[in-house]
Order: structure tokens, then C-alpha cells, then sequence
């Protein structure tokens, strides 16, 4: 016999629909006949003016079943369920639409629930609720808990996206409070007017009293000037070790961003952190980043964060509170730099870091060589007059090299050819050995290289030759290296001298290649 479509529905209702287990009938109809006998029997066959009557018999059945008065409920083919009772009566009723809440009452009072003329079906014994606890109520917790997970994991993802741009001003300091650097002077060769004029500094943050004492104003801060690579953040570390302050090293760039309000906050944030240690330094590198001329037109929305920015950093330096923040900053482009960043009470102390001239490069040269095996015949003057133009941390770049080049030809020792091929690697690049190079090619680069070097030679006010090579360099198929004097200012012969020198290798072609 197939199973009736109405029976797999009544009982996945028990599963689906919560109930709350009541000692009272529910609906109107168990109302009218809660008094009636449970003996009452309707007729089989069911008549369409009797389906009203036999809704009606569901609820006194769901009210016979909250009595505990049901033995068992059998639904027949038709739809219609008979319910056995205690005294061993039966009522037919239709269920309706309270047919799955029936079937969830009659299954927490343990009633069994079968199909007619179907035994092959199983009908699974539900537990107790008192005992175990509900199935449905299990169930329902897990639905709850599934429901509230995607809720919490949806309300967590969005607020990150809400709240992104709001943390994008924290977590950007690079020093930390307490870093208090081990730099000293004397980690500094070269720049000695600077070291000079920044002494004072450390005075001042040494020793403030001394200073109010006699009424002075303490300087607020101090521009560092200078081409790249002259040590202007290692001189701002110095003068931290040399105090013994906390040192806070930020960029420029670091107050630039997309979202307003965000440069004027950091800004705070940098010189709140700093003021909780009473003297600290604040280095500020790349400052033309943040401190540009104001163009005093009508500007966008992004030049006007970068004037907000700016205004900020005006504000923490103009002194309206006593601190003993210092504030030292760098850049290479004093010339694009806000007036009023610049004037007295403010950055007022400039402090030039030009490029080394031949006794600073020798300083630099013999304390970056200071711990590296050197051959006998190798010195730091040596290095000075084959780095002419060179910076301090190109200075440093030719001695590490050199180190390099010794260990990959598993030499203990640095030679002076070390030094020198470091030296042309930093200013031009490695050497092209297995460069194809055809013979007449190598010919004309010859005469062309030996006419700078004997014009050097031979020429008045020329500055000396110290070598000459034919082997390819980056662009360069050969090089001549001169040890050319530094001059302040240049007179008439030195630089016809120059010219000469710079034409004679023009002249060398055309002797080699019968003026072609």
C-alpha cells in the first residue's frame, strides 16, 4: 500500500516546528467541546459538511493528548487520523492545519504515531523532554547558533571595511619610545662643522637649565641640509646618543595620506608619544614631503590635507606649550620648503652636510676599513683619491664591496686592485668581461682612453691620471680616472686644462683612424 502523501508531512512538521507543551486546550473549537464524551465517534466515510465537525475532534484530540489520555493515533488513507483513548473510545478527526503541531504534542508525550495497513514503516520512540532534553529544542539551538555565527562573522567583516580608514593614522612610528640610540660622534667621520653646531643641541637637551637661567630660548629644532647619502639621519642618532634621550625617526611621506584628517593626527600622535618622555628628538626625514610651499590659490582636496598636515606641524613647533621635544629635520630641497616652517622659533638652525672633500673622505673611508684585513700597501687616502664626488654611504658602498670582491676570490686581504674595482663599481657598474668585443673596436676605445691620459699628462693645470682601462663598464666601453683637484673656485686654465683633457680622446680616434 503507498504510503499517503500527508503522513511524511505531518511528521517532518516535528522536526520543523517548535512547540511549548501547555496544560490548557488550544483553539476555539476544544473550547466548545472540552466537556463533550470522549467517546464520541464520527462516521468513516467523511462528507464535505462534516469536515468543520472533524476539525473541531482535532482539538479535543490535542487536548485528550495533553491529558495523556491518547494510546495511539493511526492516520488513515483518506487523511483522517483516529485517535485511541484510554478507555479504549476513538475519535476520527481531521487534522488541518494543526496536523504538525499535533504530531509535535503527541510525540513529546511519548504517543505513538503509525500509518493503517502500513507496518512497515517505523515510527521512532521520541525522547523525553524532561529527561534528555527535546530533539526540537536541540535543533532549534543549533539553528539559533548558525543564525547568530553568519551574523557575527557578516558584522565583523564589515566593520573592518568600516573601520580600515579610521586606523590607518596608528601603528606608523618606526622608533620606539624607549630607543635611546648607542650612535655617538665619534660613529660620525667628516661633517665636522655640523657636529659642531649640533653639540649645542645636545647641550641644550643636557643641560636646559643653564640656558633658562639666563633667560635664552632654547631652540625648538634644526633643519638639516644636504645631498643624499651625507649622513643627516646618523647625525640626527648622534646627537640622541650623545643626550641619551628617546629618539622617535619618522618620514616625511608617513604624514601624506589619501584620508582627511589623518596627516594632522599623526602628526599628534608623534609629539604626544614624545612629550610623555619630557626631552626626547623627533627626526623628521624627507620633510619636503610634508612641508611644502603653500601655493595660497584655491587647491584640492589632497593639497589641502597636505596644508592641514603642514599647519599641524606648525602648530607642535611654534612652542605654545614648554617641552623639551626638539624637533630635527632632513631634506636635500631646502628650496621648496614653507616659510613658516623655517622661521625663528622654529627650524631656525640650519645646518649644512655637504658632500666630503679629500681629508673628510680619507675619515670616512678609514672607519668604514676599520675591522677588514687590508694588504700593506692599502690606505684610506687611497680610497679618498679614488672617490672624488663621492658621498659618505658611497664611500661606505666601495669599502663593502671590496670586502665582497675579496671573499668571492677567497683572498683573506684587501688589495689596493680591490679597492679600485669597488670603486669604479659604485660610480659606473661591474665590469663586462665576457662582453663580445670586436678588435677594431677595442683599437679605436684604446686611442681614445690614451688620449685623455696623455693630454693629462702632458698638459698644464691637468689634473693627474690614476688609471686607465679598456674593459666595458655599464655604458662605458672604457674609463680614464683623474685625480682631479678640489677647487672652490675655478680659474681660465683650469678649465681650458679640462677641456683639453675631455677633447684628447676625440683627437686619439682621429689619429688612429686618419681623421674618419
Amino acid at each position: 500500500m503507498p504510503v499517503h502523501p500527508l503522513l511524511p508531512a505531518l511528521l517532518l512538521g516535528l522536526s520543523v516546528l517548535p512547540h511549548t507543551p501547555s496544560d490548557t486546550c488550544l483553539g476555539e473549537g476544544a473550547e466548545a467541546v472540552k466537556n463533550s464524551s470522549p467517546s464520541l465517534i464520527y462516521p468513516a466515510p467523511m462528507y464535505a459538511g462534516q469536515q468543520g465537525d472533524r476539525e473541531m475532534a482535532a482539538a479535543v484530540v490535542l487536548c485528550e493528548i495533553r491529558r495523556d489520555n491518547v494510546v495511539e493515533i493511526v492516520f488513515l488513507e483518506d487523511g483522517t487520523g483516529v485517535a485511541r483513548l484510554g478507555d479504549g473510545s476513538s475519535v476520527e478527526f481531521f487534522p488541518g492545519d494543526k496536523g504538525a503541531y499535533m504530531v509535535a504534542v503527541a510525540a513529546e508525550k511519548l504517543v505513538p504515531i503509525r500509518a493503517a495497513e502500513i507496518p512497515d514503516i517505523p515510527v521512532a520512540d521520541p525522547e523525553p523532554v524532561g529527561e534528555t532534553g527535546s530533539g526540537t529544542a536541540g535543533r532549534i539551538a543549533l539553528g539559533f547558533s548558525l543564525l547568530f555565527g553568519g551574523w557575527f562573522a557578516f558584522h565583523t567583516l564589515r566593520s573592518r571595511r568600516v573601520k580600515a580608514p579610521l586606523a590607518v593614522g596608528r601603528g606608523r612610528l618606526r622608533g620606539g619610545g624607549l630607543d635611546i640610540p648607542a650612535t655617538r660622534f665619534s660613529d660620525v667621520a667628516g661633517s665636522k662643522e655640523a657636529i659642531e653646531d649640533l653639540r649645542e643641541m645636545v647641550d641644550v637637551l643636557c643641560n636646559p637649565e643653564r640656558y633658562q637661567a639666563v633667560g635664552a630660548r632654547t631652540p625648538r629644532g634644526a633643519l638639516l641640509i644636504g645631498p643624499p647619502g651625507t649622513g643627516k639621519p646618523l647625525l640626527a642618532r648622534a646627537v640622541a646618543g650623545e643626550s641619551g634621550v628617546p629618539f622617535y625617526p619618522v618620514a616625511g611621506s608617513d604624514f601624506v595620506e589619501m584620508y582627511v584628517g589623518v596627516g594632522p593626527k599623526r602628526v599628534r600622535e608623534v609629539f604626544a608619544k614624545a612629550k610623555k618622555h619630557g626631552r626626547a628628538i623627533v627626526f623628521i626625514d624627507e620633510i619636503d614631503a610634508v612641508g611644502r610651499k603653500r601655493s595660497g590659490l584655491a587647491v584640492s582636496g589632497g593639497e589641502q590635507e597636505n596644508e592641514n598636515t603642514l599647519v599641524a606641524l606648525l602648530n607642535e613647533l611654534d612652542g605654545f606649550t614648554s617641552s623639551g621635544v626638539v624637533v630635527l629635520a632632513a631634506t636635500n630641497r631646502p628650496d621648496v620648503l614653507d616659510e613658516a616652517l623655517c622661521r625663528p622659533g622654529r627650524l631656525d638652525r640650519r645646518v649644512y652636510v655637504g658632500l666630503p672633500d679629500l681629508r673628510e673622505r680619507s675619515a670616512i673611508a678609514a672607519l668604514h676599513l676599520r675591522g677588514k684585513p687590508l694588504e700593506a700597501d692599502v690606505s684610506a687616502d687611497m680610497v679618498a683619491r679614488k672617490t672624488a664626488g663621492m658621498s659618505g654611504a658611497q664611500i661606505e658602498q666601495v669599502c663593502n664591496e671590496a670586502a665582497l670582491l675579496a671573499a668571492r676570490a677567497g683572498r683573506k686581504t684587501l688589495t689596493g686592485r680591490d679597492l679600485a674595482d669597488a670603486a669604479e663599481y659604485v660610480a659606473m657598474g661591474r665590469a663586462r668581461h665576457s662582453a663580445l668585443v670586436n678588435v677594431e673596436d677595442r683599437l679605436v676605445t684604446a686611442w681614445h682612453e690614451a688620449g685623455h691620459a696623455v693630454a693629462a699628462l702632458r698638459y698644464p693645470n691637468a689634473p693627474r691620471p690614476l688609471s686607465v682601462s679598456i674593459v666595458p663598464r655599464g655604458v662605458a666601453g672604457g674609463s680614464t680616472w683623474l685625480d682631479a683637484p678640489e677647487r672652490m673656485i675655478v680659474s681660465r686654465p683650469d678649465l681650458k686644462a679640462r677641456l683639453v683633457v675631455a677633447l684628447a680622446g676625440r683627437a686619439g680616434e682621429e689619429l688612429y683612424m686618419g681623421g674618419e
